[in-house]
């Protein structure tokens, strides 16, 4: 009798060491500290708040592997990963005197489980074997940042399963490490595709830590912090907690997918010439202005509507960032005025105010609370820096092109919307777009202390109403 697909809890057949010694000899030391960095420190927190639920925040990767490649293949490609990118052999270290910061380990073993899945089933023994090693928690403080798995058929490997730490890694940094790997043992892939030219040695945490802390350093923080300052000073006042939170879990998961809403962005993106992204974004930052009535503009003059949303910066653009193994994200403000302009117009203005807030980049993200308390302060309102647009796009590009009112009335029948499972982030709402070819996939969270089940619902249905209704217009107002 086949035996099944193994569940969270299911033991591997076996247990391979993976050794690294990242140094050449003893005297190089086994270990070099280094403060945490700023997207560190606001990976951490979310990670820590996660696991409140049971939940671990971890990134999944799986790779089928090229004919041929051998068990000792797949250890010696792990221990040069290993070996070369320092923030995966790194854990947090909890110091009530000292703070929290990071260990870095030049040498030791991580274990590499070994499934065997039953003849003709190694590609849907990989799925669950990813699952399962994704879904617990990784406790930095006493493991790797990093869990591998390998899963073989007739006693040959056929997939590389691995589950790393979001304190370890963002989307990005997967970017040169699956090229390391596709460059092994593993076949083609397309977040490797992407990969940069190297640019010499790796950035590691304790480069970017010190890069963090240097005069450069903190004249990015600066730029950081006014730019959020500017935005603090704008963003709508947060909408007051639910008077009765329904019974269940905290945080609901919306999941969305409408060919429909594919041809909207597309659409729209055509006739404005700017990208998807940016569309979303304006989507989501008139939906926030609807919220709230206009208010007095700078100077007392006119009127403003502004609509906010949190962007997640990677800020990879230096040469000793681009291919670093390390997390580099964090979300920064955009603010967009939404008042008297049409929607298409608005998509331009949340281009520049996209590109401001990408250049400004993140914070050190104790600073960053403490002037958004400051500001709430000042203007007497509670406001909200949590909801944010994680625009994540693969390999190949969404379509862009124009619609019409008969193609998207045709569409319309084929959206599927459904409530699901996921990782909670610290967020009143969080916008997840997986975009492709195939379209694009919204995941909606919404914490149900700020927002019932049905606030979900009707905002993810009024996203697509207004980008249907733009996709038609060019004149459709943004509000």
């Amino acid at each position: 009798m086949p035996r099944p697909a193994p569940g969270p809890s299911a033991p591997p057949d076996r247990t391979v060491p993976v050794p690294f010694a990242a140094g050449t000899a003893p005297t190089d030391g086994d270990t070099a500290e280094a403060p945490l960095t700023w997207s560190q420190r606001y990976y951490l927190a979310e990670v820590d708040a996660a696991r409140a639920h049971g939940r671990g925040l971890n990134v999944p990767r799986l790779y089928r592997l090229r004919a041929g490649t051998t068990e000792a293949d797949t250890v010696t490609a792990l221990s040069e990963l290993l070996e070369r990118y320092e923030v995966l052999r790194s854990r947090v270290v909890r110091d009530p005197a000292r703070g929290t910061h990071q260990q870095v380990h030049a040498r030791g073993t991580l274990h590499l489980a070994v499934h065997e899945a039953p003849a003709g089933t190694a590609d849907a023994h990989a799925e669950a074997v990813v699952e399962a090693i994704t879904a617990p928690p990784l406790d930095m403080t006493h493991s790797w940042p990093l869990r591998a798995a390998l899963v073989t058929e007739d006693g040959a490997p056929r997939h590389l399963a691995l589950a790393f730490g979001h304190v370890a890694v963002d989307a990005y940094a997967l970017v040169p490490l699956s090229a390391h790997l596709v460059g092994r043992i593993a076949e083609a892939d397309p977040v490797a595709r992407t990969a940069p030219a190297p640019g010499g040695p790796p950035r590691g945490p304790r480069e970017q830590a010190a890069d963090e802390a240097s005069p450069a350093g903190e004249r990015s923080a600066q730029r950081a912090l006014r730019h959020a300052e500017e935005a603090y000073r704008r963003m709508p006042a947060a909408p007051p907690p639910a008077a009765d939170p329904p019974a269940g879990p905290r945080y609901r998961f919306l999941r969305h997918r409408s060919p429909a809403l594919d041809l909207a962005v597309g659409a729209v993106a055509a006739r404005t010439g700017e990208s998807p992204a940016t569309v979303l974004t304006a989507a989501l930052a008139a939906l926030d202005a609807a919220r709230t009535g206009p208010v007095p503009g700078e100077g007392g003059t006119g009127e403003t509507r502004y609509g906010a949303v949190h962007l997640i910066s990677a800020n990879r653009l230096r040469p000793e960032t681009a291919a670093a193994v390390l997390p580099l994200s964090q979300p920064v403000p955009c603010c967009v005025d939404t008042a008297g302009t049409t929607f298409h117009e608005l998509v331009r203005r949340t281009a520049a105010a996209s590109l401001r807030a990408f250049r400004a980049g993140g914070g050190p993200p104790d600073r960053l609370a403490a002037l958004l308390r400051t500001v709430e302060e000042e203007r007497g309102v509670h406001l909200d820096a949590t909801p944010a647009l994680n625009y994540r796009p693969r390999s190949t590009a969404l379509p862009v092109r124009p619609t019409t009112a008969a193609e998207l009335a045709a569409a319309a029948p084929r959206a599927a919307t459904e409530w699901t499972d996921a990782d909670p982030w610290r967020a009143s709402h969080y916008l997840s777009a997986d975009v492709d070819a195939d379209g694009i996939r919204l995941l909606l969270q919404i914490d149900t202390t700020v927002h019932p089940p049905e606030w979900a619902v009707r905002h993810t249905a009024a996203l697509e109403r207004l980008l249907c209704a733009a996709a038609l217009d060019a004149d459709h107002p943004a509000g």
